[in-house]
């Protein structure tokens, strides 16, 4: 098998609706970030195209390696507790995963994470972590992604989900800023949402809600007196109609999800939420985040990713690469940082 002798890193987010290829100075540790590239998730051909030309290639033989996340409408993230008295029979998880969520491990890959820190579960521990996050896709998805990576050119050294990359680098930003306050996480996808509470302790409460970006589809259709949806939705995703007067006509559904999730949470912790993150919103479609930000009544995070990078070795000098860095990039952040170093000088 062949690979790129250049001692570059790559690092490719693969999402629903955007995706970015990152070329950094060395494939981990300090490091400098290079070049920053979107491309439309589906478009793997031009995905290839960008690595042979970030490669300086004449062709596409050979394979790059990369750090790949991943996404999709069957990923789960899921926080909930264990019975930490039931932890030494060896089965525990297993039916713990089949009963609470119904995910079957014989289709399902599935990682259990503390949910404080994002590391391996361990049971066997003295004084066992009790909050855990179940993770993973389905095998069928997982071999898939391979498939599709393998025939554009790209070895997946390691994949992973862009969601547990993205809120992990989210927590750790949390904690550099010195934030104590919740903060909603919002992935809006085409056919559900999913929706997370974190703090700079970790992930605080997860819940996937059937309600997408699709679902708005029809009320722009009825809104706007249009013939059919297909018509609807060309002008939803395209960025010439401003759709803010609407806009709580077209997150309704959602905003009623929303209210009852942090009704509940805000109950059982006496906590308020102050702050909201959409960090997979399409560029076009951020007027979604104002709108449900105001209509809960919290601020929208905005994140200045610089100097935390820089924190954790990561230094960017390209001017239009900086002005990129919003929180679209969390996913990103969180493939190329290692968050079990202490590295804390900027690659030069």
């Amino acid at each position: 098998m062949l690979f790129s002798s250049k001692p570059k890193g790559f690092f490719i987010d693969l999402g629903e609706k955007s995706a970015y290829v990152l070329r950094t100075s060395a494939s981990s540790g300090a490091m400098q970030v290079e070049v920053l590239r979107e491309f439309q998730p589906d478009d793997l051909r031009g995905l290839a195209a960008i690595l042979v030309e970030l490669q300086s290639r004449k062709s596409a033989g050979g394979y790059t390696q990369a750090c790949v996340g991943v996404n999709s409408d069957q990923v789960f993230v899921r926080k909930s507790s264990l019975d930490v008295k039931k932890l030494k029979d060896p089965d525990y998880l297993t039916e713990f995963a089949i009963t609470q969520f119904k995910l079957d491990p014989v289709i399902n890959s599935i990682a259990v994470l503390n949910a404080t820190d994002g590391r391996d579960h361990d049971q066997q521990r003295l004084n066992p972590e009790k909050d855990v996050v179940l993770c993973g896709l389905p095998i069928s998805e997982v071999n898939k992604f391979q498939e599709d990576l393998l025939q554009r050119g790209v070895y997946p050294a390691r994949l992973e989900l862009s969601s547990v990359a993205s809120l992990g680098a989210l927590i750790d930003y949390l904690k550099f800023t010195d934030s104590t306050k919740p903060t909603l996480v919002l992935e809006l996808g085409s056919r559900q949402t999913q929706s997370y509470i974190v703090s700079s302790r970790g992930i605080e409460a997860s819940r996937p809600i059937s309600v997408g970006l699709d679902d708005m589809v029809p009320v722009v259709q009825k809104e706007l007196g249009l013939k059919d949806e297909e018509s609807a939705r060309k002008l939803f995703f395209s960025n010439t109609f401003d759709f803010t007067g609407m806009g709580n006509s077209l997150c309704k559904r959602l905003l009623k999800e929303l209210q009852s999730s942090m009704g509940f949470y805000e109950v059982q912790t006496g906590q308020s939420i102050s702050q909201l993150v959409c960090t997979v919103l399409p560029a076009k479609l951020n007027w979604i985040e104002g709108v449900i930000a105001s209509q809960i009544g919290v601020t929208i995070l905005q994140p200045n990713l610089l100097p935390w990078l820089n924190k954790r070795g990561i230094s960017v000098v390209d001017a239009s690469i900086i002005s990129a860095l919003d929180a679209r990039k969390f996913a990103l952040c969180g493939l190329i940082v290692n968050f079990n170093s202490e590295i804390n000088d900027p690659a030069v």
